[in-house]
């Protein structure tokens, strides 16, 4: 069974692996059966390593447009309250998406003819020009949806296997002229998603805190709950919480700290209520003692 934490931390990773190895099978697939259905009436109209430059340098041009897909994706998420607006937005990427993926693949594949002494041809006049460019955008349109529905599906499994921690605000019923009700602070919730279930949690319940890649774990007691953010965010966000920086990973929460014992390097071992130790560094001991 594959460790939470540790994919936790190499998400990105073992993502870009997945995506990578994908590609490469597609690659070897798709060349393999333009040698293979070339082969059925010889001679062969190109050489046996033009099947590979052809499908390789679409699959490296794939890749990296992709990679740049799951980037605009976290940027610009589709906005049911703003479909429209969300839908002018993803036809300008997908158009983006297959204008580069076309203009990687005719200068990739150029460079490449040109070091072996070839003349590669995408196309000769502007008609042809204007049917192979279709050809290509036809292709790489359907691509990105399949592309856009995969990302989105992938994400949502890992975060509800994971346990995916979101910040929410509980609006307050006020009553007309009622100072004391709109002076009362937000309530600081976590909505917790994992495995089908939703629940809360109050940030205040969380002892420490501990980086992890693209995640900050959350420490409550026995239980630890993943949110997708950054300690440097999550801490920026919640300064009016008793949270302290201890660590370039770690955080904790001041009231839960039992003792600190400090080596003379300045380094030093936080020991809290719980029992739980962590780490402090000797760039972040002020803060800790604070």
């Amino acid at each position: 069974m594959i460790n939470k934490m540790w994919f936790q931390k190499h998400q990105t990773s073992i993502s870009l692996c997945l995506l990578a190895l994908y590609f490469i099978i597609n690659g070897f697939i798709n060349s393999t059966t333009v040698l293979m259905e070339a082969m059925r009436t010889p001679p062969l109209p190109f050489s046996v390593w033009e099947p590979f430059v052809w499908e390789y340098t679409s699959a490296i041009g794939s890749f990296v447009v992709v990679c740049a897909l799951a980037v605009a994706l976290n940027r610009y998420p589709w906005n049911w309250g703003h479909p429209l607006f969300s839908a002018y937005q993803y036809i300008v990427i997908g158009l983006l998406f297959a204008l580069s993926h076309v203009l990687f693949m005719v200068i990739s594949r150029e460079v490449i003819y040109a070091l072996a002494g070839r003349d590669y041809q995408f196309a000769v006049s502007l008609e042809q020009w204007a049917f192979e460019l279709l050809y290509e955008i036809r292709k790489d349109v359907w691509s990105f949806i399949f592309f856009v529905v995969l990302i989105g599906f992938y994400r949502y499994t890992i975060a509800h296997w994971l346990g995916n921690a979101s910040s929410i605000a509980l609006d307050r019923e006020k009553s007309p002229g009622n100072k004391k009700d709109a002076e009362l602070p937000s309530d600081d919730l976590l909505l917790i998603k994992k495995l089908g279930r939703e629940f809360l949690i109050n940030k205040r319940d969380i002892n420490w805190m501990a980086s992890s890649g693209n995640y900050v774990n959350l420490h409550i007691g026995a239980n630890v709950y993943p949110m997708r953010t950054t300690l440097s965010a999550f801490l920026d966000a919640n300064t009016h919480l008793p949270f302290r920086r201890v660590h370039r990973s770690f955080a904790v929460k001041i009231n839960d700290i039992n003792n600190i014992e400090v080596a003379v390097s300045g380094d030093g071992i936080i020991s809290l209520t719980s029992g739980q130790t962590v780490k402090m560094s000797r760039r972040f001991k002020l803060t800790a003692t604070q």
